[in-house]
């Protein structure tokens, strides 16, 4: 949240936040983030019997913060999107103001990266395209959110992104824009210098977001509050190849652009950005194959060259040589098995082995050694599980393959589980 002036609220002082029903209405239960624009607590609407998020500023806040507040809360009420925190409510309950949201549980993107570090590349996709839907659903409702960063995306238990706090920092123009500069590691050039935020200002922000989602950490982490701005009004954008090895260069061009100095350079939407984003990833190194090395050895070998008349003559020999050899046999005798080759004789099978829950990296090996040609494999975030193990295969264990056919494998998503030693 963006900095403002803030004093701990009436409910923050409660004794008992339990006993504190904003407008007759909301019970505050627990208290669940804090920031200078005040603070979010877990409630309970007792009128429709729910959970709901309420985010309160403070009683030191001034008259003309607290109406663009209310203002930019009816706006974001009207982004109704799956991807968004939907608003529901707002009001002023003595000297709180309050907005009432869904209540998502979940993680914040801040948590997660955190956590895991650099994110699989199909997956970092995922997640910028929902932020982008949620974002352009914002933009045509006339909302330019201004504060994307990944502790404003929260991801629930199916892997669903939600965009949060829309209007929040918008609410904090006029003369307090230089208070903006809270979260300044996630603010549009133009904005620095006092230009009003626009669509592509958020573009840029969610330039910021994909770069941290796949190198692990922010862009120039380690620089402060000062140089960091300096160095994003007179320098170029981050290269994302220089952070993470492996990027292509298609990705990282991706990013830059969403990255330019001048808004006019960058994409005109969150979605056109998000388009490029998930194209690059899905044509660079999001699925790895392995190609089996005795037989591309064995194609890079010489071959002698058999002139197509000579060969079937020899196959109309053998038949021949076949039907002699049956028509010996006395009157109902049959032959014995091994007198006969198998319809499959010529092809070389062999049974797929079960790799289900084992490491991506333990199974491919294992298919390779069973006699596949080559192994891919892709990230399904409906699996669950430890991560970088795989949950399906393809074909199934127990299915018998010709040797040197391709095999597929889906995992958990996990930290470097296509890094190989």
């Amino acid at each position: 949240m963006p900095p403002v002036p803030s004093d701990r609220s009436p409910a923050a002082r409660s004794a008992r936040p339990d006993e504190r029903v904003l407008a007759g209405r909301y019970r505050l239960v627990e208290r669940i983030d804090e920031g200078g624009a005040g603070e979010v607590w877990r409630a309970q609407d007792e009128r429709l019997g729910r959970e709901v998020a309420v985010k309160i500023i403070g009683q030191t806040a001034d008259d003309a913060f607290r109406e663009r507040f209310a203002d930019e809360a009816r706006r974001a009420a009207s982004v109704v999107h799956p991807n968004v925190v939907t608003v529901f409510d707002e009001g002023r309950d003595g000297t709180d103001t309050f907005m009432v949201m869904e209540y998502v549980k979940g993680k914040t993107l801040r948590d997660i990266v955190a956590q895991r570090g650099p994110l699989p590349p199909h997956e970092a996709g995922r997640l910028v395209a929902q932020i982008a839907a949620a974002l352009d659903a914002a933009h045509q409702a006339g909302v330019i959110h201004c504060d994307v960063k990944p502790a404003n995306v929260i991801v629930d238990a199916l892997g669903t992104a939600k965009l949060a706090d829309f209007g929040i920092a918008r609410a904090a123009r006029g003369a307090r824009e230089h208070e903006l500069i809270g979260t300044a590691r996630y603010i549009a050039p133009e904005r620095i210098e006092g230009t009003p935020p626009s669509e592509r200002s958020d573009v840029y922000s969610l330039g910021l977001v994909a770069y941290e989602l796949l190198a692990g950490r922010p862009a120039y982490a380690e620089m402060e509050t000062e140089e960091l701005l300096r160095h994003r009004l007179e320098d170029s954008p981050p290269s994302l190849r220089s952070a993470r090895m492996g990027v292509s260069a298609e990705l990282d061009t991706v990013v830059t652009r969403a990255l330019a100095r001048d808004p006019r350079e960058r994409y005109a939407s969150a979605g056109q950005f998000a388009s490029d984003f998930r194209a690059a990833v899905e044509r660079g190194e999001a699925t790895g194959v392995i190609e089996n090395i005795p037989r591309r050895l064995a194609r890079s070998a010489p071959r002698w060259r058999v002139d197509s008349t000579v060969a079937l003559l020899v196959i109309i020999l053998i038949l021949v040589g076949t039907l002699a050899l049956y028509a010996s046999f006395p009157r109902g005798a049959t032959p014995a098995p091994s007198a006969t080759p198998s319809a499959g004789a010529s092809v070389a099978t062999a049974t797929a082995p079960n790799v289900v829950g084992r490491s991506l990296a333990d199974a491919t090996s294992a298919l390779i050694a069973a006699g596949f040609g080559r192994v891919a494999w892709d990230v399904d975030s409906s699996l669950r599980g430890p991560g970088c193990s795989v949950g399906r295969q393809q074909p199934a264990a127990g299915t018998t393959f010709r040797r040197g056919d391709p095999a597929m494998l889906w995992y958990v998503a996990g930290k470097d589980c296509t890094k190989r030693d």
